[in-house]
């Protein structure tokens, strides 16, 4: 090989290589190509050490609500992170979302996803009363209500990922076998069932037989119609398809809240629900205090067990499943209240 040859080769070589690293460069960038993240040796070990953790919290003399409320964010990022089964978002932004929140206009500090019966109407009535708006129910509730005269707006959690901007994402859960019969009481006992003959729910179909008046329906044919409804979207009551069209006031509240796209970093209970929204309350500076609203009457107040004692066994295997992932993400006891 000559000289001038052999420098050719190098040349050719050397511009080789370049035009590799110029392409493998521009592929990083294109794609956003990351290295590869480093697995987790024990990831489930290190969620359970967390869920300890925050239950020997929780039963300290002195309440912490704040590093409650993020210790519980935390352990649901953890789990979504470990199994995708909990990530229930399809990814699909549908026109009228079931998965909604609500984030401040003012400044991008506070998101609240609202779930009914976990202390939706007193978180309202904070707002409300915050900024000084007169609000009743002849302006709307839940959704209806004019949250823009309180500088928010609704936003879906499928269609938008705005709300990660924000500092405080917070949500509030509750035991669902105890939001389950306050939907129950709420809704068919009390006020002779004026929502469910305005809506038709849980049983639309039993309005046209005439055996049966939705007024009257117990806490059995109730949860029957629920799992009924339930079963017709999907056989996997766990599915996200056959709980999100139930009526929100007993739909899981994992599938209203989608705790896996959203990354609260603050979870309330309404075990502690005075503490952690109080907490909230003077971290935001809102100028309201806490009311309880939509208190149950007396004469329908009953312990837990005495509801679900009704049940047969497998209405309660279908609760179980219809809420698992509720029971799961959110810490609760699956077992029923027996």
């Amino acid at each position: 090989m000559t000289r001038i040859t052999k420098r050719i080769f190098e040349w050719s070589i050397l511009t080789i290589a370049c035009l590799l690293c110029y392409l493998l460069f521009s592929c990083k960038n294109r794609w956003n190509l990351q290295p590869a993240r480093q697995k987790d040796p024990k990831p489930k070990e290190r969620v359970q050490q967390k869920v300890r953790e925050l239950a020997i919290q929780e039963k300290l003399e002195v309440y912490e609500a704040l590093k409650s409320m993020k210790a519980r964010a935390d352990i649901v990022s953890d789990l979504c992170q470990t199994d995708i089964k909990y990530q229930t978002d399809s990814g699909i932004c549908w026109g009228s979302s079931r998965s909604r929140t609500l984030l401040s206009t003012k400044d991008k500090s506070l998101m609240y996803t609202p779930i009914p019966k976990c202390g939706w109407t007193t978180w309202m009535v904070v707002f409300f009363d915050h900024y000084k708006v007169y609000h009743d129910g002849n302006t709307g509730w839940a959704w209806n209500a004019p949250y823009d005269k309180i500088n928010f707006k609704i936003t879906s959690l499928e269609c938008s990922k705005e709300f990660l901007d924000y500092e405080y994402r917070l949500l509030f859960v509750r035991n669902p076998y105890e939001r389950l019969v306050s939907g129950y009481k709420n809704k068919v006992l009390e006020k002779n069932g004026l929502y469910i003959k305005t809506y038709n729910k849980p049983c639309p179909w039993l309005t046209l037989d005439p055996k049966y008046n939705q007024t009257s329906l117990t806490f059995s044919q109730f949860v029957s119609c629920i799992l009924e409804t339930a079963r017709g979207q999907s056989a996997d009551l766990s599915s996200r398809k056959a709980g999100i069209l139930l009526d929100h006031h007993w739909a899981p509240q994992v599938h209203l809240s989608l705790p896996c796209t959203a990354m609260y970093t603050h979870i309330g209970t309404y075990d502690h629900f005075a503490d952690d929204a109080n907490e909230m309350i003077r971290i935001h500076k809102f100028n309201a205090t806490l009311k309880r609203i939509n208190q149950t009457p007396k004469s329908l107040s009953r312990s837990l067990e005495s509801w679900y004692k009704q049940l047969s066994v497998e209405q309660l295997v279908g609760l179980q499943q219809l809420y698992k992932y509720d029971f799961e993400l959110f810490g609760y006891d699956p077992s029923p209240p027996l």
